[in-house]
């Protein structure tokens, strides 16, 4: 089952608290670099979003291709508010 709107609220303050911002219906990592809006959440589950995450920061955390630890950090990010939300049901 896709997020529901208090799952999604959830997501979005979490990553906030990690420098993310939210900005006309889009959450924003810092870099800019990775964002979610409306259709991210109409899918995947909280359980199924923190798997992709967790495997993609891990790929790029192994590739070390240009800023990478940033974006593991963001992915990481995204990883972890997935596994709060998904916890928390």
């Amino acid at each position: 089952m896709p997020f529901t709107t208090n799952e999604r609220t959830r997501f979005v303050e979490l990553l906030q608290t990690r420098g993310w911002q939210f900005e006309d219906g889009t959450i924003w990592s810092p870099s800019r670099g990775l964002w979610f809006s409306e259709p991210h959440f109409q899918h995947d589950t909280p359980a199924e979003l923190h798997e992709t995450f967790t495997r993609r920061a891990e790929r790029i955390a192994k590739a070390q291709l240009e800023d990478w630890q940033t974006s593991s950090r963001e992915n990481q990010d995204a990883s972890w508010a997935a596994e709060e939300v998904r916890s928390s049901i």
